[in-house]
């Protein structure tokens, strides 16, 4: 990228969480990259733990109360305008989108506003849709891919030159780090026999959690050797819990709880299948871990995965809340002999390379250099 000097920039982070097992984990790295090739600074409207671990200049905010924290965060980014800065990047919040189009607004400059998913999907109220809307159309949107960006056009009717397209990312080695399916299950206490179908991710309808029982049913009536491996947490976790009760699937579910995001590769590693029913999504991190750890998945057709996926794994897509699909769908792959469910691996981790964050870093950057 070159030594060539960069304007400032201010990167509005909703959280820090060292011990996160959220997609935000992988914001916090390319932060640390990005640190080296910018004049970055990061203000955290919330942070649990050390965030020196960012490698970057931060700012730590101290207030929560809302009007306070809107006017901590409104002097924070004042300063850093009058300091020079003319580029605000903001991960999804709110309230540092208003208070950087305020900046913005009355001293110049830009603000870039990350969002990515399906949010049409659910109804909100009025007041916070009425903000959204605003926001979007009041700051450069950024997000992925470019099929889900059309879709906010049209539905937010926003112009095409306030949009830019910035793939989600991952570090792909760490997935592809010595590890294999021998060492992780031992590990994590699963049987080497077992047919192992995990699922990461939050506990909720819109991540198709209340469907996880159902599914695993379907399945293990006809597979007994399948365990489903469930990594979240979230408001359907109660519900879940019920339900694999109620139908018998304790011995056949298991319902691990939120790993942080640095321990996660194993249970990659020990999976044989990896499952995403959700409702909405927009690019998940989630297919991209599985991707670079070579687990073959079944996923929902939903936002943007048919379009991120290549055209010889969209077979593996269901349709949204069609547990008899997604069931079937996971039997074609548990069935299979283990040597050929790993030789999809090297075809499925030379295509996730392109979400490797060291080449999506570059356009990260291109972002405020154009």
């Amino acid at each position: 990228m070159g030594s060539r000097a960069t304007p400032r920039i201010v990167y509005v982070l909703p959280e820090y969480d060292e011990n996160t097992g959220s997609h935000f984990f992988h914001l916090y790295e390319l932060v640390r990259r990005a640190a080296g090739v910018l004049d970055l600074l990061v203000v955290i409207e919330g942070a649990r733990g050390d965030p020196r671990g960012l490698a970057a200049s931060y700012y730590r905010q101290r207030f929560s109360w809302p009007p306070l924290r809107f006017l901590e965060l409104l002097a924070v980014l004042i300063r850093e305008r009058i300091r020079g800065c003319r580029n605000f990047y903001v991960h999804y919040s709110f309230y540092g989108a208003i208070t950087a189009w305020s900046v913005a607004r009355t001293l110049g400059g830009r603000v870039f506003y990350w969002n990515s998913g399906e949010p049409w999907k659910y109804a909100r109220p009025r007041l916070e849709e009425t903000v959204f809307r605003f926001i979007l159309r009041h700051t450069i949107l950024v997000t992925n891919p470019p099929g889900l960006a059309e879709e906010y056009r049209q539905r937010y009717r926003l112009r095409p030159d306030r949009i830019r397209i910035l793939p989600h990312f991952i570090e792909v080695a760490r997935f592809q780090a010595p590890g294999t399916r021998e060492q992780a299950r031992p590990k994590l206490g699963l049987r080497e026999d077992a047919k192992i179908v995990l699922f990461v991710h939050r506990l909720s309808r819109r991540k198709g959690a209340h469907l996880l029982s159902e599914i695993a049913a379907a399945v293990i009536k006809l597979e007994r050797r399948a365990m489903f491996i469930v990594v979240g947490d979230g408001p359907e976790k109660k519900n879940l819990e019920s339900r694999i009760k109620n139908q018998g699937l304790e011995p056949y579910v298991r319902l691990v709880g939120e790993v942080p995001q640095r321990d996660i590769v194993p249970y990659f590693h020990a999976a044989d299948v990896f499952l995403l029913p959700s409702e909405e999504e927009g690019f998940p991190h989630v297919l991209l871990e599985a991707a670079a750890a070579g687990v073959p998945f079944v996923a929902a057709d939903v936002g943007g995965i048919r379009e991120m996926l290549p055209p010889a794994l969209n077979h593996w897509l269901a349709p949204s809340g069609d547990v008899g699909i997604f069931s079937s769908k996971l039997l074609e792959l548990l069935v299979l002999p283990q040597s050929d469910l790993e030789r999809v691996a090297p075809a499925v981790q030379v295509w996730v390379q392109q979400y490797d964050i060291d080449a999506v870093l570059s356009g990260f950057v291109g972002l405020f250099r154009s």
